[in-house]
């Protein structure tokens, strides 16, 4: 039926059936979907669990990912966040149970507990309905909500070591409060005043001044609880513990207001940039809805607005209160990646499985009928470039536009037509450029400048066949500006 990036995952808290399909087939794909949930035939249910075991072992051999459950354990003790990972351990997947997943699936695939969630070329009124005639077989019943005993306060760092042969790095880790609490709000401000790629305190007194690889900040929200991490990367002849001091420092310096006044407007500003031009795409757009509804089930666009909305209200004595209350001397994990070997590695061995005859080339009745459902055509729409484009001159630089009708935003592109055929040195020079300043303005005051706009800037060089490499100089800016 035309569909692409068929595919499923699952995550703490969710299960989720992904499609992108054209809007001609959406008799097909209700047709089909309702079917898989109506009563679904677990034929391949052992060649799928050599798959996962195989997910298993990549997982043990990737550091990133022994970091990130080694942090959700220290941090949750008692939640299922820590306790147990999406995937199983080793001795889950040694006992698989068919019967098992078979109740599974009676208990939470049921409609009360379940969302169909479209974004895309269709009219709402008439979607709604041919949902309702699809899945009107579906009976809801009682789904028991997770209520786990809640988590005891941190009153001392816990430490652990990761080892693996990738690169070392650190992570220093704090939990957060629910979805619903305000610490999803303070947190989501003061992750952009440490880190938001130009003016933030990591970017500015710790990536800009080489004094670490890398450095940066991430919030994690969940349903019941949050995480938010510092995370940062030694360069050579640093320590793990220098780059923690490092770390730490900095949030004293949240703590003692060291950052500029105009910071929090400025990440208001850029978090409202990037979900308009986020919006633009209908995975992101329903990836939102699926977000809301994971984790609220009653949250709306209208609470999504009112978000930055507040973003934008908060103010630096908040967030100094706010600061100083959560981050304490006691109250973190804090994991160290080194270098070296994982001992403690299980891989899971694969079973002997018995091989499944399956029903490639055959079609049954319900492939049949589904294949004889009309598909309306989809008429192209063939732009002009005549019209389309608007064209121009300024002195002797040919100026071409095209207007945005969906947002408030606009790019604007120079390009020179040089590149690294004509100076070997360009790219280098280009990648430099971040970290230089102007005659009026230094490399922070125009990171900062910029930011405070809700702007960006890069450059991209393209290679054109048989023409000189090109350079583009691109600026995304906020209607304010």
């Amino acid at each position: 039926m035309g569909a692409q990036a068929t595919n499923a995952h699952t995550w703490v808290e969710e299960t989720v059936y992904e499609e992108d399909i054209p809007s001609n087939a959406v008799d097909k794909f209700l047709a089909v979907q309702a079917e898989r949930f109506r009563n679904p035939i677990l034929r391949i249910f052992h060649t799928e669990l050599e798959a996962v075991y195989e997910e298993k072992n990549r997982s043990m051999d990737n550091d990133g990912w022994k970091v990130l459950e080694t942090t959700y354990r220290n941090l949750f003790p008692t939640h299922n966040y820590g306790q147990q990972t999406t995937i199983g351990t080793i001795e889950h997947l040694k006992n698989p149970s068919l019967t098992a997943i078979r109740d599974y699936y009676h208990k939470y695939y049921v409609p009360n507990n379940m969302a169909v969630i479209l974004a895309g070329d269709f009219d709402p009124d008439v979607m709604i309905k041919k949902i309702d005639a699809a899945f009107s077989y579906m009976k809801s019943k009682p789904v028991a909500e997770y209520n786990p005993a809640p988590e005891q306060p941190i009153t001392s760092p816990v430490v652990s070591e990761v080892y693996g042969p990738s690169a070392e790095n650190i992570t220093i880790a704090f939990r957060s409060g629910a979805e619903t609490s305000k610490d999803k709000l303070m947190l989501n401000v003061i992750d952009g005043i440490f880190a938001n790629g130009k003016a933030g305190l990591l970017d500015l007194n710790l990536n800009k001044q080489q004094k670490v690889l890398s450095a940066g900040s991430t919030l994690s929200q969940y349903k019941d609880y949050g995480i938010f991490e510092l995370k940062a990367s030694p360069k050579q002849g640093q320590t793990l513990d220098d780059v923690k001091a490092l770390l730490l420092g900095q949030i004293e310096e949240l703590k003692k207001g060291n950052f500029d006044d105009k910071l929090i407007k400025a990440i208001a500003a850029n978090y409202k940039l990037s979900k308009l031009n986020s919006q633009d795409n209908n995975t992101v757009r329903v990836n939102s809805m699926v977000d809301n509804f994971i984790k609220t089930k009653a949250a709306t666009w209208q609470d999504d607005v009112a978000f930055l909305d507040a973003m934008g209200n908060v103010t630096k004595a908040e967030v100094l209160a706010f600061a100083n209350q959560f981050f304490k001397d006691n109250n973190y994990t804090v994991v160290y990646k080194r270098k070296g070997e994982d001992k403690s590695i299980t891989k899971v061995d694969k079973p002997t499985i018995t091989p499944v005859e399956t029903n490639a080339g055959k079609e049954s009745p319900f492939v049949k009928n589904i294949n004889a459902l009309p598909l309306a055509p989809i008429k192209p729409i063939w732009l002009d470039y005549n019209t389309a484009i608007q064209k121009s001159k300024i002195d002797n630089a040919e100026v071409m536009q095209v207007a945005n009708k969906q947002n408030g935003l606009f790019n604007l592109n120079f390009r020179y037509e040089m590149g690294k055929w004509n100076n070997k040195k360009l790219p280098f020079a280009l990648d430099y450029l971040q970290y230089l300043g102007t005659d009026k303005y230094s490399s922070e005051e125009i990171s900062k400048a910029f930011y405070q706009l809700a702007a960006s800037f890069f450059c991209e060089r393209r290679q054109r066949r048989k023409q000189y490499h090109a350079q583009w100089l691109e600026r995304k800016f906020h209607p304010g500006a």
